[in-house]
């Protein structure tokens, strides 16, 4: 019985709050991204150059790989 108990909390609690929490780091990562390219655009720098910049101090993360 206890292991049932644990399955079910590993699946209804334990996954599903990772992976929310995985879900916000990602959304604060591109919103950090999107503010950082604004404020460029704001200072007056030409777009290839924002391109670079914002290339060049965010890291991409290709979540859905298929390497497996």
């Amino acid at each position: 019985m206890s292991l049932v108990r644990s399955l079910f909390k590993l699946l209804f609690l334990h996954i599903p709050k990772s992976l929310f929490q995985i879900a916000g780091i990602i959304r604060i990562v591109n919103r950090g991204k999107r503010a950082f390219r604004k404020a460029l655009r704001e200072k007056g720098l030409p777009e290839d150059v924002v391109d670079v910049l914002v290339e060049g101090f965010f890291v991409e993360v290709d979540w859905n790989r298929d390497d497996f």
